[in-house]
């Protein structure tokens, strides 16, 4: 499987196909279904291949959750055994204390000022509250939805019963406005405890058995009360923090009308008469949308995007296994084992009358998670898997193009997209807004103001004086690269290495030996010097060879290996460059055989390999491009300043022994900024899987890093600017209080009594759900927003120091803008300066010669921890390391009694070798 964001993360916008990105699951949304906390659900389990033995049960790798096909009396017995069982969900347990120990950075009284000013389209709606909504109490509280069994005791029903045992009560009884979530909560302006019973009873017919169910409504207690006024307090700069909770009691009111006739999984809504687009395996692709509450400058406003989510199809339990493992099983002959007890298919012909037509097929364990002891087991034919579970399972590349094509579209088509959703909603006729006193202006997105920064000039050498300075001029976020990079080295000895599933042909031997033979004239052209012929091999797929054969080439002096990778799968790749980064201290540079024959051309090729040369240089020391990044401040800096600037991004927030936290902190080591080394490191908790929102022992990584930089410049950075992805809305203050201290005392420990340097520390969240649009009068047609664009006014935060970028070119689709929130900032930036660094650092990057979606140190960081997913080679990250068995834990979610602390969470930092450890391996 590749390890690249772009494949594995389907996004529905653009694909920066320039940016290589850490591993995500198939969801095409980010939102985890809105849960309660008891549930009464049997799950399944699926191994590779079925079982051989139909007295054996088939179990599933993902938990599916299966329903028994109502053919008889059987399947409604067992269904209602089932549901008998309360399934009580553990919470994710953070090892990170909640605090509040340093002040959030506000936004300077006047936004920035720099750039040319337009005005834009965001897929924003105005709310609009009525005025005596302002002194509304919002009240919540805690219920429960139960059904009673055959043996007269009462348990907690299914999701879906619930919501129907809810809606008949309250329309019956005529309950005030209420709103509910699915769950445990129930909400409404009016305090319930004092006019409505404890207890209501309802009996519903069940659909597909037709037997009458008896619930009841419990409302147990009164939670808590929220004034809604804080929101307007906060849009006014009364209050410094967001009230999340209020925002979110309004947001599940906004659903309550799409809840009979869509999923809802967070604040996404997925209409359930849609036909799932089929991915082959037992999965579909489904379309939906995207709608949250934003408080920004100019009140509060809807957020909603189109959206795409997989999920099960709705099939019996054969034939999805049979799509999921990719085989008809109904003609495998698994055998059946022939004792004294009688055998399943006697059994239910006997017993129920019914005649199973696969009786070769293995039996289904169903169980309920809390009590696996407690279990049924059934034919798989009688089982069906319940409709609209969402899948995480990763997309295949097959899967992963046909998503493709329907996620990510044009901005026209988008905006089009967008509008039919907002249409669709009809929140001008929504029942619960109007009782509530909330008006959409649905009529039309949100215009707002917005700014195109200027481009930095980018600095090379004169291909024709290498002593003199060429600026290229940025166009439409691209630029031409016809001269020499400012800093190369001469290569004395050097290799290429054909590696090959098979054995080569003559064509692919030619085609590598043509390419070995154009590479030094090619690479000369950008100041690159070769020496000598390359060392040319050709070896197996294999890799011991490829260590020997690495091993080899390093007692001959060689100084780098150009590798082709000739039909040959990722894990050869990885292999290489664990060899080459972690074991033996190589420069590797892959290339695959099918992009060369590809780009056998000239033109191709030369372009090809200019896009070669630049990972090339920059894994050697050398010095690409050069963008003068003071000339973004506008304030008059000392010359005595010197800046280091920090990139720094984790895969996960969540942990555990079998899945560990991937974390990377990047530096720049150079004066010119362009230079970076980098420290990799794996979190994670032996007692199970928990929440750690921070990266542990940042401290002492920041301070590995900036004493590399005063190796290189033989003094230390008096102003650090840093750049944070990876990180949830909940956990900015989590972030702010541990990793700015950790920062912190890492230069109290360098520095020592010197004076300490000033910090700057901005959060770069990738995934959000705004999009901006412009729009052409003349052709009535909507388009992307160029690059350098800037948003720092109507729906940033009002308080916080945030603004909007985007710093690339979209290559296919819409264009999707960083967002950005400063969070901490002693060096004292504008928001000219602020924005105007971070869109410079975007041009910095030494891949491409495009300016990209995010500043060069985030996008190293964002590599290094894609690279460190695949570096495990020979096992560095044991578990005998890790000083405990696989047996000793699960990977379930600790019990609520179970104490996490972050002395819990270990840390193994992975170890390259010391000569590739500070260079940009990573490139």
């Amino acid at each position: 499987m590749s390890s690249r964001r772009d494949r594995d993360y389907p996004d529905d916008d653009d694909r920066d196909r320039r940016s290589s990105k850490r591993p995500r699951s198939s969801r095409i949304d980010e939102g985890s279904s809105e849960s309660y906390q008891r549930r009464s659900y049997s799950s399944s389990r699926v191994e590779e291949k079925p079982s051989t033995s139909s007295n054996q049960p088939i179990r599933f790798t993902e938990f599916v959750s299966t329903s028994v096909v109502p053919k008889s009396l059987i399947e409604a017995e067992i269904d209602t055994k089932k549901r008998s069982h309360s399934f009580v969900r553990p919470l994710l347990r953070s090892a990170v204390p909640d605090s509040q120990i340093i002040t959030l950075a506000r936004r300077p009284a006047l936004p920035g000022r720099a750039g040319q000013r337009l005005e834009i389209y965001t897929n924003h709606l105005k709310i609009e509250f009525s005025n005596s909504t302002e002194s509304i109490i919002l009240y919540q509280f805690d219920i429960d939805v139960e059904i009673l069994m055959r043996d007269g005791s009462w348990r907690s029903c299914k999701k879906d019963e619930r919501f129907q045992v809810m809606k008949k009560i309250i329309e019956r009884e005529e309950f005030p406005l209420v709103w509910y979530d699915q769950g445990k909560s129930l909400y409404s302006t009016q305090n319930l405890t004092l006019t409505l019973k404890n207890e209501y009873e309802c009996e519903i017919v069940h659909k597909k058995t037709n037997r009458t169910n008896r619930f009841r409504f419990l409302l147990i207690n009164l939670v808590k009360t929220y004034d809604l006024k804080i929101i307007f307090d906060f849009i006014q700069k009364k209050v410094p923090n967001r009230p999340h909770d209020p925002v979110r009691i309004l947001e599940i009111l906004f659903k309550q009308t799409q809840r009979a006739d869509m999923i809802t999984i967070k604040n996404q809504s997925y209409p359930k008469n849609q036909k799932l687009d089929d991915l082959g395996d037992g999965r579909g692709l489904a379309a939906g949308f995207y709608q949250a509450i934003v408080l920004g400058e100019r009140g509060p406003t809807l957020n909603i995007n189109n959206n795409f989510c997989c999920f099960y199809q709705n099939d019996n339990l054969v034939q999805f296994i049979s799509c999921y493992l990719g085989q008809d099983i109904r003609k495998n002959d698994h055998g059946e084992n022939q004792g004294e007890q009688i055998n399943v298919t006697d059994y239910f012909r006997e017993k129920w009358n019914i005649r199973l037509r696969y009786p070769h097929l293995p039996v289904v364990e169903l169980f309920n998670p809390v009590d696996k002891n407690k279990s049924h087991f059934l034919p798989m034919e009688l089982v069906t898997v319940d409709e609209w579970q969402r899948s995480l399972k990763p997309l295949t590349t097959e899967q992963r193009a046909k998503v493709t094509k329907k996620t990510v579209v044009k901005p026209g088509e988008r905006f089009g997209m967008i509008r039919r959703v907002i249409d669709e909603c009809r929140f001008d006729q929504d029942s619960y807004l109007q009782k509530f006193g909330i008006k959409v202006h649905s009529n039309d997105m949100l215009k707002i103001a917005a700014r195109i920064l200027t481009p930095p000039d980018i600095k090379y050498k004169s291909a024709k004086d290498n002593q003199r300075d060429v600026i290229e001029k940025v166009q439409i976020g691209k630029w031409y690269l016809n001269n020499q990079f400012n800093k190369t080295r001469e290569i004395r000895i050097w290799a290429l290495v054909l590696v090959s599933q098979k054995e080569p042909d003559a064509r692919q031997v030619g085609l590598a030996r043509d390419f070995a033979s154009k590479i030094p004239k090619a690479m000369s052209r950008y100041g690159v010097r070769f020496n000598s012929a390359a060392i040319e091999k050709s070896d197996a797929a294999v890799p011991d060879t490829i260590l020997a054969r690495m091993n080899e080439l390093k007692m001959l002096g060689c100084e780098v290996i150009i590798y082709i990778l000739n039909q040959v799968g990722d894990d050869i790749y990885h292999v290489i460059k664990y060899f080459g980064n972690v074991k033996l201290g190589m420069v590797t540079q892959c290339t695959r055989f099918d992009k060369l024959f590809a780009n056998n051309e000239p033109r191709k090729m030369d372009m090809y390999i200019q896009n070669l040369v630049q990972k090339f240089n920059a894994k050697l020391g050398g010095i690409n491009q050069l963008v003068s990044l003071m000339r973004a401040l506008t304030s008059s800096s000392p010359r005595t300043d010197i800046f280091m600037f920090f990139g720094i991004d984790c895969t996960r927030t969540t942990c555990s022994r079998e899945q560990p936290s991937i974390a990377a902190i990047i530096g720049s080591k150079d004066s010119t900024s362009t230079q970076y080394a980098g420290r990799v490191v794996q979190q994670y908790c032996p007692k199970g899987k928990i929440s750690v929102e921070i990266i542990k022992d940042l401290h002492i990584y920041v301070r590995e890093l900036l004493h590399e930089f005063s190796h290189h410049n033989t003094h230390l950075p008096n102003k650090l600017v840093f750049y944070r992805a990876g990180v949830d809305d909940g956990s900015f203050q989590k972030v702010l209080d541990n990793e700015v201290r950790a920062i912190q005392r890492a230069c109290k420990e360098l520095y020592g009594y010197n004076e300490l340097p000033k910090i700057c520390f901005t959060i770069v969240k990738k995934h959000h759900n705004t999009r901006f649009f412009t729009w052409d009068k003349q052709s009535n047609q909507t388009h992307n927003i160029q690059p350098g664009t800037v948003i720092d006014t109507d729906i940033i935060s009002p308080n916080g120091f945030d603004f909007y970028l985007n710093s690339h070119a979209a290559i296919q689709g819409t264009s999707r803008p960083m967002l950005y929130h400063v969070l901490y900032d002693d060096i004292g930036f504008t928001p000219d300066e602020i924005q105007q660094l971070t869109y410079y650092l975007c041009h910095t990057d030494v891949r491409c010669t495009k300016s990209v979606s995010v500043p060069a140190p985030v996008h190293y960081a964002t590599l290094c921890v894609s690279r460190g997913l695949n570096l495990d080679y020979e096992g560095q990250m044991s578990n005998e390391q890790r000083s405990f068995s696989v047996s000793d834990v699960g990977e379930e979610l600790l019990d609520e009694n179970v104490v996490v602390t972050l002395d819990d969470v270990q840390t193994i930092k992975i170890n390259f070798n010391p000569s590739i450890e500070n260079t940009m391996w990573f490139a």
